[in-house]
């Protein structure tokens, strides 16, 4: 069975991010550490996504109607061997069940400090958001600078 990982504890432990982001660094390092991973996030799949989807090691999980934290467990209890099983969350009460159940548990900034920091990358935002949230203070400084870059610009 492959490791199980609380996506939304991930998320908001590592300050914020996306889904999809986390998705895309979780398949990379499954892919790189030549290990499955399943990340389970609350609530239903957005429209048109299947409940389940596979993308090479890593499986994801939409929990819904069961929240994220007891469909870890009933994959636990359902196990053959949850001793092989490391779940990752910060989240107390899970941890402890996965505990009860047999599973190993890991936090997540030590998940993400062994994954070599690409999660805390992955769920920070995008710098370009960063520059947008910050302009969307109103500063005009911030404003003439952002449209002085080139970066910036259409093409």
């Amino acid at each position: 069975m492959a490791d199980l990982v609380d996506g939304n504890n991930v998320i908001g432990r590592l300050g914020g991010g996306t889904r999809e982001r986390l998705v895309t660094e979780l398949a990379e390092l499954a892919r790189r550490k030549k290990r499955r991973l399943t990340v389970v996030f609350d609530g239903p799949p957005e429209h048109g996504r299947p409940k389940v989807q596979e993308l090479g090691p890593l499986t994801v999980v939409y929990a819904a109607p069961r929240s994220a934290d007891e469909e870890i467990v009933r994959r636990l209890r359902e196990a053959r061997d949850p001793r092989a099983v490391t779940v990752v969350t910060d989240d107390r009460v899970l941890a402890a069940s996965a505990s009860a159940a047999g599973a190993r548990t890991e936090g997540v900034e030590h998940f993400a400090r062994d994954a070599t920091s690409r999660m805390a990358r992955a769920a920070a935002p995008p710098p370009e958001q960063r520059e947008k949230e910050r302009l969307a203070a109103g500063n005009p400084s911030e404003w003439e600078r952002w449209f002085s870059d080139p970066r910036n610009r259409l093409k």
